[in-house]
């Protein structure tokens, strides 16, 4: 699947914002982590220190062997433990190893936390360790000493609870800053875009017959600006070498023009004379046919040449467009006398049209020429309706036809459809490209559809105004 350059665009902007968006979330809960954790850190180096004065201080006695002493001891230590630390979300361990026994103290939120942790916990190197106690998390501390170990533990639920929260509004939220993202995505790739879519909507606008129109001037010096620099920099240099080719196709018909003209004459002088014979007056008309399809190529690339530079007036005034349809027919079936083919106007309404008629004129007999050549029998049927806003003239033949991957060139100029076509047709290859050229003045438009050896039908549409 193709996607447009700005669309794109969007999905770049989009996955550039989400990851930068993700790295800061990532980034933010790393350092709130690391953050509470350090703090939670500080608060139990200070409890340390004073949990190992209070016992060097006060109940180092319970590491002898004196029972009424550490009877008193252990029951005082617990009490203070428990007072200390029950309400502060706090707990503490004291591990005492002696060479016959260990006795382990415990104090604070939770009831026999020695009990709860994982087996052999407080043998373990000095450093922090977290675990979890009834799906509470827990910060824990252990000390080893000379008596034995200090553990202290604090709970660290703060960054979870915070975590918890920043998910919910996530939850809710991501939506909305996806579609939020997108849409200022897409508003920016269309910014961004705007010149280059300027620019193609003027491209598209210049044609053979209109290279006055230059693309958008663009001040901004930067690719776009480069861009359009070069590409109205290229349309000048088209120009200029199209007006140049137009100038020497015109001149070039002009100047054969005349000497085409006088050869005419001259030929048709000498094959009206009456001491010419038989054989000599063949070669005369066909030299003068061909002659006569010279003058005709000339008048044909001098009316493009003029309808390409825009130098063609058209006379445009209101005529029968009936009556010239009639007269074309009546024209054809004089062509077609003595030819297996018949001519029928099947269809006429009475038009008014506004248009070149002399133009209209030569569109129908250049389409009714080319019906003529490449039918060898059959029907040729004409056809003129208005309906609605629509008037429309349809040539259909049952000649040979045209293939199918020919017909979307058969309105270049110089084209000839040569596999389907056996003989000499004696054709230009310009009739089709003039008749376009006819109704795209008149602001018609013209469609041919054909199929081998069944015919073709030539529809033309002019829209009333």
């Amino acid at each position: 699947m193709k996607y447009s350059i700005r669309t794109r665009l969007t999905i770049l902007i989009t996955i550039v914002f989400l990851s930068i968006f993700l790295f800061l979330i990532t980034a933010g809960g790393i350092a709130l982590y690391l953050g509470l954790n350090g703090k939670i850190d500080s608060e139990l180096n200070i409890e340390e220190k004073r949990m190992t004065e209070l016992f060097e201080s006060e109940y180092q006695g319970l590491l002898f062997e004196n029972e009424d002493e550490r009877k008193f001891l252990r029951n005082e230590i617990v009490e203070d433990l428990n007072e200390t630390y029950h309400y502060k979300h706090q707990f503490v361990i004291f591990s005492l190893e002696s060479s016959t026994s260990r006795r382990i103290f415990a104090g604070g939120e939770l009831k026999n936390v020695q009990l709860l942790l994982p087996k052999n916990f407080l043998s373990q190197k000095d450093g922090y360790y977290n675990q979890r106690f009834n799906g509470r998390l827990y910060r824990i501390l252990i000390t080893n000493k000379d008596w034995g170990t200090l553990a202290l533990g604090a709970e660290n639920q703060t960054f979870f609870e915070v975590a918890e929260e920043f998910k919910e509004i996530l939850l809710i939220g991501m939506p909305f800053l996806i579609i939020l993202v997108i849409v200022g995505g897409n508003f920016l790739a269309r910014r961004t875009m705007r010149p280059v879519v300027l620019a193609a909507e003027t491209a598209e606008k210049i044609t053979i017959t209109n290279f006055e129109s230059r693309l958008s001037e663009y001040n901004k010096k930067d690719e776009f600006g480069t861009l359009v620099t070069t590409l109205n920099n290229m349309i000048f240099r088209l120009k200029d070498g199209i007006q140049q080719i137009q100038r020497f196709t015109q001149d070039a018909a002009h100047e054969l023009r005349t000497p085409l003209t006088i050869l005419r004459g001259e030929l048709e002088l000498l094959y009206q004379q009456d001491d010419v014979s038989e054989e000599k007056r063949i070669a005369l008309q066909k030299t003068l046919d061909r002659t006569i399809s010279l003058n005709k190529i000339v008048d044909d690339l001098m009316l493009l040449v003029q309808s390409a530079s825009g130098r063609f007036s058209l006379n445009k005034k209101i005529f029968r467009l009936d009556q010239v349809v009639q007269e074309t027919v009546e024209d054809v079936k004089i062509l077609a006398e003595n030819r297996p083919i018949k001519v029928s106007l099947i269809s006429c309404d009475p038009v008014e049209f506004f248009g070149d008629e002399q133009l209209i004129r030569r569109l129908l007999l250049n389409l009714a020429d080319n019906a003529l050549k490449f039918t060898q029998q059959g029907h040729i049927y004409f056809s003129l309706k208005s309906h609605n806003d629509v008037v429309e003239i349809k040539i259909k033949d049952t000649g040979i036809g045209i293939p199918g991957e020919e017909l979307p060139h058969i309105f270049n100029r110089f084209y000839r459809v040569e596999k389907a076509r056996t003989g000499t047709s004696g054709g230009s290859g310009l009739g089709l490209s003039i008749s376009k050229w006819i109704v795209a003045a008149h602001d018609g438009e013209i469609h041919i559809s054909s199929e081998l050896s069944k015919g073709t039908i030539v529809t033309i549409s002019f829209f009333k105004k």
